[in-house]
């Protein structure tokens, strides 16, 4: 059992001491209530809602869900042998004890008995202390089980709600919640957030989000401030991306005009890089492609490479072709193949495939055969492209890699890996150049990495640094030539 400190033991007896909760704590708790109904089908199509407790007939099925066409909510489907059903949701409260932020945990219980009388419960369970490190500071009640297996929350009337203990476990407790909005903007008016706007980020986010992290790190709110007043909300929520100084395009990497539809749809962070690869201000278009991420992988990545070589309207329509039946990472595959093999993707017939496995395998086997000659033909044709990009001043000279003999000779001089770079210079996902002295354009002596027309890397002999000097040089010349070009 871990140990509570005496500053958060105090804090959290001077908590417990308090027995009233905010105004309209409980007309929240009720509105969240409502969402834990079902609709009970019997015999003959009959439907009965436990919320409003109305009867009318429907055709749907058991098992999806349906609007009342009484109260107007959308509810699941059951049968009317339904003997037991459970819904269950996590609240939070910010509150304040010893100028220190505490956010409180409470579970919404609701349990659906075999009559379909729907019975709820709100019982307080857990307590944290953010602080600004990443350390998650949580306490838990008697309420919550002591085994190791799967976590309990009682609600029984006999638990002590006032004995804490801290939560040592492995795995988190909670991270998200849904927050009660209405006391934040009170509870932190002497507080570094005081203009933060965060009450009105919560307000707006009509989903569970970790009210924790959003009052952790006091470095950021300067960034929330800014996104909340633009009521661009559910970016506030990660705004750890955003850097407030620029334009407006510097800063969202998209077109100004885009904001009134940013913030009619409060989009999220996904969204938002969703966007900057689709550059058009369609939210169905950017619905569909969520439709392919993941909890652990929004595809951001996959579909940045999918762009490189057709519009994202063309993979949509090739998705709709195929009754968004299609392996994503295959076809970004497939794409990659088709170029470097120099077929016209902006054929229909080769960026729409048939059947995708097979021309996926069958450009793969090309590609294996033909790798080496492929990926030199690509880096000629590359180099020539970024020829008008070679700049010389008298002293220095940075002109681009032709060939992967070149990548292999410069990689022997320098002593580096460059010459591992040759496909993904050949495919276009970073540009490489040879930094020299105008005397001895044949001898090495800069390595350069180019990404969207800026250095990303630039390393001498061993993967040592470059001199001041050169480093100016490179500088002077992303500034002139590299962003000129952009």
């Amino acid at each position: 059992m871990g140990y509570i400190t005496v500053a958060h033991r105090k804090i959290l007896r001077q908590l417990d001491s308090i027995s009233y909760f905010p105004n309209g704590w409980d007309k929240f708790v009720k509105n969240q209530a409502i969402h834990h109904n079902l609709i009970i089908k019997s015999s003959k199509n009959q439907c009965y809602c436990t919320n409003c407790h109305t009867t009318f007939i429907s055709t749907k099925k058991v098992n999806e869900e349906m609007k009342c066409p009484n109260c107007n909510n959308k509810y699941l489907i059951k049968r009317s042998n339904l003997k037991h059903y459970k819904f269950k949701d996590y609240l939070s409260i910010l509150d304040k004890a010893n100028d220190t932020l505490v956010v409180r945990y409470f579970e919404l219980r609701t349990i659906i008995d075999a009559n379909h009388n729907a019975t709820s419960s709100v019982v307080e369970f857990g307590r944290e202390i953010p602080d600004k490190t990443r350390n998650r500071a949580v306490y838990v009640n008697d309420r919550v089980s002591r085994c190791q297996g799967c976590i309990f929350i009682s609600h029984s009337n006999y638990c002590d709600e006032n004995n804490w203990r801290e939560y040592t476990r492995n795995y988190s407790l909670i991270d998200y919640s849904i927050a009660f909005p209405n006391n934040i903007k009170n509870i932190v008016k002497d507080t570094p957030f005081k203009y933060s706007n965060i009450w009105n980020v919560v307000k707006h986010s009509p989903f569970y989000i970790d009210l924790a992290k959003l009052i952790q790190n006091t470095s950021e709110i300067s960034k929330v401030e800014m996104l909340a007043k633009l009521k661009l909300y559910k970016l506030a929520l990660n705004a750890y991306w955003c850097n407030p100084k620029g334009s407006f395009q510097s800063i969202f990497g998209v077109p100004k005009t885009f904001y009134p539809f940013m913030k009619r749809n409060n989009i999220t962070y996904r969204q938002l890089k969703i966007l900057r690869l689709l550059q058009e201000p369609n939210i169905k278009k950017i619905h569909y492609l969520e439709t392919f991420a993941s909890y652990y992988n929004d595809e951001i990545d996959t579909f940045e490479e999918i762009s490189k070589y057709i519009k994202l309207d063309r993979f949509i329509q090739y998705s709709k072709m195929k009754h968004h039946k299609i392996d994503i990472h295959m076809y970004k595959d497939y794409l990659r193949f088709a170029k470097l093999l120099g077929l016209d993707l902006k054929n229909n017939r080769y960026a729409f495939p048939k059947n995708l496995k097979e021309s996926h395998d069958e450009l793969e086997k090309q590609y294996e055969i033909n790798n080496k000659k492929i990926i030199n033909l690509a880096i000629v044709k590359r180099s020539n492209e970024l020829l008008k990009n070679t700049f010389n001043d008298g002293k220095f000279i940075v002109l681009p890699a032709t060939s992967i003999k070149d990548l292999q000779n410069e990689s022997s001089q320098q002593n580096n890996c460059v010459r591992t770079y040759a496909e993904k210079y050949a495919e276009g996902f970073c540009d490489i150049y040879f930094m020299r002295n105008a005397k001895k354009p044949d001898k090495s002596l800069v390595t350069v990495e180019v990404r969207h027309n800026k250095v990303v890397q630039s390393r001498i002999k061993n993967n040592k640094c470059p001199t001041d000097q050169q480093l100016q040089f490179l500088k002077s010349w992303e500034q002139n030539v590299l962003k000129g070009a952009a």
